[in-house]
């Protein structure tokens, strides 16, 4: 048996990232680099700092030191072969060569350091007269006043050089420049060991600090994660954070309307469920009679009750389809609709029901009107108004649909000459599954409830009232607006007037 080969996910795993982990790191690294070039300018101002006293030490020992060679060699006479005016120190003291291993730079004798300094005196032809014991034999430089570099004895060596022409002489003093880098470098090492000691501190610091900050965090998450649909109440931190109070308030709110909405859910689901066991007990009935009926007469009435309580059940699941879908929608996208033409299909796709009962259904427009809506929805709003003053008007009455515009504001008013609503009934008009005479017609009572939350979609309001003799005056007032480019408007004061009569 071949096994197929498993699949790995095409998806990449991606590991949650940590804000406490990136604080740290970030400010540890910002804290640390800040530190780093702070330190990395302070060694560079120590070096030039450290060259400037260098540099001005030299000129003063070749001022000081002038003088004193010229008058050494007024006094002994006939100058060194060599030019040596001392031997080193640690060659003619036994008590040096007894520390030649030891650690120590500084002795009473002198100063290991003295092997990186040192002296020459030359005359105007640069033959050498004096020099110290570690200074070259001959010069490493031509004579010329002022600073400059040499290599001598694998080393680089910063010297100055002093003209005396009284004495026609020239005076090199040098030392070398590893002198100069370890001074730097022990003022860098000393800069940087703060550094050193304090980022471990920092870094627990700075952890204690992000735990503490983030700890109102921490409980926000606890408290989400103890709510679940039994459990929707408001979020309460023990100590309330300014940063955090807008997100639970957010999620307040939103578990508020989920809240609301999980109620409504419940209390549409029992509603929908009483609401369709009455037709489904009806169908049994009528079934049950013209099983049992042997009059073919009777057999077909119960038939056609069934026809009709068929009807009154399609027309409720597709109302409660509706509501369920409506309900679930808070927002919609707008878009520019011509609220005539719109207006004069509804009326248009509902004329067949008007003519079987052989009503006048008529539309009246003063002008072209444009709104900000959605067309399906708006349809269905209309076609509900309509239906609904067709199904309750009586034979030969009249149901007329008005468009006005107003400055701004848009209205459409579906009036009908039926019976009209008890005045103390009209506000439970747009309560769901409510019906004035439950026993007659095949509504189920969601119509006008669809109706007002199409309306509140769009921003509209709906106003119900009686009709004096007799009617029902439905109105919808909307927002105007400007038709879209492109979209020409007809002119006169009756161009959108329709009429359908039987």
């Amino acid at each position: 048996m071949i096994h197929a080969p498993h699949r790995k996910s095409a998806m990449p795993s991606t590991a949650p990232g940590s804000i406490r982990r990136f604080l740290i790191t970030s400010i540890l690294l910002i804290v640390t680099a800040g530190l780093s070039i702070s330190a990395l300018f302070g060694y560079l101002d120590a070096v030039h700092e450290s060259e400037e006293l260098f540099d001005a030490r030299l000129a003063q020992s070749a001022r000081v030191l002038n003088p004193l060679l010229n008058a050494y060699r007024s006094q002994i006479g006939t100058l060194p072969a060599d030019g040596k005016i001392y031997d080193p120190w640690d060659a003619t003291s036994p008590a040096a060569a007894q520390h030649e291993n030891d650690d120590e730079e500084a002795q009473e004798q002198g100063h290991t350091y003295e092997r990186k300094l040192y002296f020459q005196l030359l005359d105007t032809r640069g033959t050498l007269l004096l020099r110290s014991p570690s200074a070259p034999e001959r010069p490493q430089i031509p004579l010329a006043a002022g600073f400059s570099h040499v290599q001598h004895d694998q080393h680089r060596w910063r010297s100055f050089t002093l003209h005396n022409p009284d004495r026609q002489t020239w005076l090199i003093v040098a030392d070398r420049d590893d002198v100069r880098e370890e001074m730097a470098g022990k003022i860098a090492s000393r800069t940087m060991l703060p550094l050193l000691i304090v980022l471990p501190v920092l870094l627990i610091l700075l952890w204690w600090l992000i735990a503490r900050g983030t700890k109102p965090l921490t409980q926000l998450i606890q408290a989400i994660s103890e709510r679940h649909p039994a459990n929707l109440s408001p979020l309460v931190l023990k100590k309330p954070v300014k940063e955090l109070l807008p997100l639970s308030n957010e999620i307040n709110r939103l578990m508020k309307a989920l809240a609301e909405t999980l109620e409504h859910e419940k209390q549409f689901t029992n509603e929908a469920a009483h609401e369709l066991r009455t037709p489904l007990a009806v169908l049994r009935i009528h079934g049950e009679n013209a099983l049992a009926s042997q009059d073919p007469e009777s057999r077909e009435q119960s038939l056609k009750k069934m026809l009709r309580a068929l009807d009154r059940g399609d027309r409720l699941i597709r109302q409660l389809l509706t509501q369920a879908r409506i309900d679930s929608q808070q927002a919609i996208e707008l878009e520019t609709l011509d609220l005539n033409a719109l207006l004069r299909e509804c009326i248009a796709s509902l004329v067949p029901l008007a003519l079987k009962k052989h009503q006048e259904l008529a539309f009246e427009a003063e002008q072209q009107v444009w709104i900000q809506g959605q067309a399906i929805l708006l349809e269905l709003l209309f076609s509900n108004l309509i239906d609904n003053a067709i199904r309750y008007t009586p034979e030969h009455g009249n149901i007329l649909v008005t468009l006005s515009r107003e400055e701004n504001r848009v209205s459409v008013h579906v009036c009908d000459s039926g019976p009209g609503v008890d005045p103390a009934l009209l506000p439970r008009l747009r309560e769901r599954f409510f019906r004035i005479h439950p026993q007659q017609g095949d509504g189920a009572g969601l119509g006008l409830s669809i109706v007002q939350k199409i309306a509140q979609l769009h921003g509209a309001s709906l106003s119900i009232q009686n009709r004096e003799p007799s009617g029902l005056d439905v109105s919808l007032c909307l927002q105007a607006s400007r038709p879209a480019t492109g979209q020409a408007v007809p002119a006169g004061p009756n161009a959108g007037k329709a009429t359908a009569s039987a």
